[in-house]
């Protein structure tokens, strides 16, 4: 529908829709971005604040466990004392210290498990399970090696404590404090073992949304430890980005695995060693509690860019209703030639439709002249009958034409004098413009001398006159006007067009109805004019001769004569006695009527002479009219030339094409009757007799047939059946002579004449090119 519409229809949708969708659109991504961006940002920024108060609280629990660790390295029953302690006998100072290592087990959550080495004389490691001795000299090397660092009191890898075997749990923590505290010389060392998993939940608890990892790192890289235990590819993926970035922001976005991590940094000392916590979170897991919102705000924007486009569509139809109902009416609910746009095929129709209402407009008062008169042709004519004379009137109107107060009179002029020969001012041919020219003159001749004159042309070298007078002129005044106006048309005829015409002067009246009636009696009367004169206005007022008065002298022996010349196919002569026959016509000043009468006579006469030749006139001619053709010839020697060409000369032209057609049936028959008689006695003079005509016509006509004489046709003819003979059996040489009319030694001479071989040999050479 909307292409049918067209593009303004989908052009001002679109602009509706976007001016009403533009703002809704525009808010609902503001509000989302803003408020989206917002609030992650601020969860970010809260979840980067706990992350650091959870780093801080771990902090204080290690700095705690630190502090209370150290006091254990000043108690008494760990004192200088020990140096010289026995497993053995001091039962009560060793059970002391089995208590005092259960008390510091106990002391802190963190501590899995309290040991002591004493680098005695006989150096001893003791637990609450019980205490062995040490005679292994590396792990007593890597005891000593504690001993002497320069801390008293210090972390490291759990894994790197001697005797502790590596796990593949992951990674915890160990506390050692030298015995005694202070600058003193050493003398053992008090282990504490923190708990693995606690120290992992310690670390969790960096990461409240239980998801992503924490890292515990230490400065100096002795240690890493994992929220999740193992160390995962995410921990390492973590550290690595971590390192990379130079240790110098507190917190970072971290891509892994097509996932976005909000990492945050913590660092701080203990016992002059760098602590590194690394928290990395989903930033999923951070901005969750934003989704719910963020689709709230999509779905209250999607709600009103539907509504709005809901009332844009709406809206859009009622702007577009009323040029849709303009559209639909200029176009007839036709298509919009290729137009996308409706302004534009409007536009264009609109054009169009000026141009051609200028056009029509234009081409109406070209054409105003010309339907007027057909129309008045056709009320001249009689083909009006079914109006009314009021309705006659006002179609005369609308052409221009008011016969208010008007008398109508009929006036017919017929031309004549056209001269058909080469240099004259007129030829054949120049008939519409003779009658063109005649009918202006009149027209500016009535215009002129003060009455409307409109011409009507019936294209056979006459022109009706269609004159409107005032209609107080009296019969007299309206009869004495239409003598000078006759008169004067023939004299500026003769002085311009060096032509002769006839004038009829008709009847006037004022009712339309006799109009037809009134052009009807003035054509009947050129019938009546006299063809000696070169001029002549004739009043059918005045005219009171009858057509039983006229005298009508016709020659039938110049007839049978001219019919005679026809049948013999001289032309020339048909042609003299024609022109002799319209001579006797016109000698003795007979009237139109009469010639016209005459010749139709002649003309009837040679068509009777067709028939009894067995030839069609119909056929001949066409299906022409030839006795219309003549009627409409005026002048006698355009009866003269149109019987000499269109007549005698077809008539003659046929009657020879029939004598040929004839003599090539005879040599037809001739051929077929040699084809069928070749083996006989045949001659030239015998076939003439047989066809009954001369040896000398059948010669000539089989000549100009076939191109050869008899003898040679016939001589041909036997030459081919005996070679078909020769070729095809076995009869003898004067057997096949026989079969074609030749006697034998005729035949050899003949055949080698023709063929340049004899007919054995003929033989021969055919049997051997099988």
């Amino acid at each position: 529908m909307l292409k049918r519409r067209g593009s303004f229809y989908r052009n001002s949708l679109v602009m509706i829709m976007l001016i009403a969708c533009i703002p809704g659109i525009v808010m609902g991504f503001v509000i989302y971005w803003t408020v989206t961006n917002k609030i992650e940002g601020e969860l970010q920024r809260l979840h980067h604040n706990k992350i650091i108060q959870q780093e801080k609280n771990v902090e204080a629990q290690f700095a705690n466990l630190e502090m209370t660790f150290s006091h254990w390295a000043f108690e008494p029953n760990l004192g200088a004392k020990l140096k010289n302690l026995s497993f053995a006998t001091d039962f009560e100072q060793v059970h002391e210290l089995y208590r005092t290592l259960l008390i510091i087990e106990g002391s802190n959550p963190l501590i899995d498990k309290a040991s002591l080495y004493f680098g005695s004389s006989r150096p001893v490691v003791m637990n609450k399970e019980g205490y062995d001795y040490q005679e292994n000299p590396d792990v007593l090397e890597q005891y000593s090696a504690l001993m002497k660092r320069e801390k008293s009191i210090y972390w490291m890898d759990a894994a790197g404590l001697p005797g502790m075997p590596k796990s593949s749990d992951g990674t915890t923590l160990a506390l050692i404090n030298k015995l005694p505290g202070g600058p003193t010389e050493p003398y053992g060392l008090l282990i504490a073992t923190l708990n693995k998993t606690r120290l992992e939940e310690q670390l969790k608890t960096l990461n409240p949304l239980g998801e992503g990892s924490t890292l515990l790192l230490s400065g100096d890289n002795q240690w890493k430890i994992s929220s999740n235990g193992q160390r995962t590819e995410l921990d390492m993926a973590l550290e690595n980005e971590y390192q990379s970035r130079g240790s110098k922001e507190d917190s970072f976005l971290f891509s892994y695995q097509k996932a976005v991590y909000s990492v945050s940094i913590s660092q701080f000392t203990r016992l002059g060693t760098t602590w590194v916590f690394l928290s990395a979170v989903p930033l999923s897991s951070i901005t969750s509690p934003v989704l719910l919102i963020s689709k709230v705000i999509l779905f209250v924007s999607l709600g009103g860019l539907l509504l709005a486009l809901g009332l844009s569509w709406m809206g859009s139809r009622r702007i577009y209703s009323p040029l849709e109902r303009l559209f639909r009416k200029l176009s007839g609910g036709h298509g919009r030639d290729g137009h996308r746009n409706e302004f534009e095929w409007i536009e264009m129709k609109w054009d169009s439709l000026t141009k051609e209402g200028e056009h029509l407009r234009n081409k109406l008062d070209l054409q105003l002249p010309v339907l007027r008169e057909g129309f008045l042709m056709q009320l001249v004519q009689g083909y009006l009958f079914e109006l009314t004379e009021s309705n006659v009137q006002e179609r005369l109107k609308q052409f221009g034409l008011d016969l208010d107060n008007k008398q109508i009179s009929a006036m017919v002029v017929q031309m004549r004098g056209l001269n058909w020969e080469k240099g004259a001012r007129f030829s054949q041919g120049d008939e519409e413009l003779v009658a063109f020219a005649v009918g202006n003159i009149a027209k500016e001749l009535g215009e002129n001398m003060g009455v409307r004159c409109d011409v009507l042309n019936f294209h056979d070298l006459s022109l009706g006159l269609f004159l409107t007078l005032p209609k107080e002129w009296g019969p007299e005044r309206s009869k004495a006007w239409l003598c000078d106006f006759g008169n004067e048309m023939l004299q500026i005829i003769q002085k311009i067009l060096k032509l002769q015409a006839v004038i009829v002067m008709g009847n006037t009246t004022t009712q339309i109805s006799h109009v037809p009636y009134l052009f009807e009696e003035t054509r009947q009367l050129l019938n009546y004019w006299d063809l000696k004169d070169n001029n002549e206005l004739i009043d059918v007022v005045q005219f009171h001769k009858s057509s039983s008065q006229l005298a009508f002298p016709y020659n039938f022996m110049l007839e049978k004569e001219l019919i005679h010349a026809i049948r013999i196919g001289s032309e020339e002569e048909a042609v003299k006695l024609a022109r002799q026959f319209i001579d006797e016509l016109t000698s003795s000043g007979l009237k139109k009527l009469v010639i016209q009468q005459g010749m139709n006579q002649l003309l009837g006469s040679i068509q009777h002479n067709m028939l009894q030749s067995g030839i069609n006139p119909i056929r001949m001619f066409e299906g022409a009219n030839l006795f219309q053709e003549l009627n409409q010839l005026n002048e006698p020697g355009e009866m003269l030339r149109w019987l000499e060409t269109r007549v005698v000369g077809t008539y003659v032209q046929e009657l020879t094409g029939r004598q040929d057609f004839q003599m090539k049936q005879i040599v037809e028959n001739v051929m077929l009757f040699i084809q069928e008689n070749y083996r006989t006695n045949l001659s030239l003079e015998s076939c003439a007799d047989h066809f009954g005509t001369s040896p000398y016509t059948l010669s000539r006509a089989i000549k100009q047939v076939t191109g050869i004489n008899f003898i040679d046709y016939l001589t041909n003819l036997r030459i081919g059946q005996a070679k078909e003979l020769l070729r095809t059996t076995t009869l003898k040489i004067n057997e096949i002579a026989d079969q074609v009319g030749y006697q034998h030694t005729y035949f050899n001479r003949i055949f080698k004449k023709a063929e340049g071989v004899s007919p054995s040999q003929y033989r021969d050479m055919v049997q051997k090119d099988k």
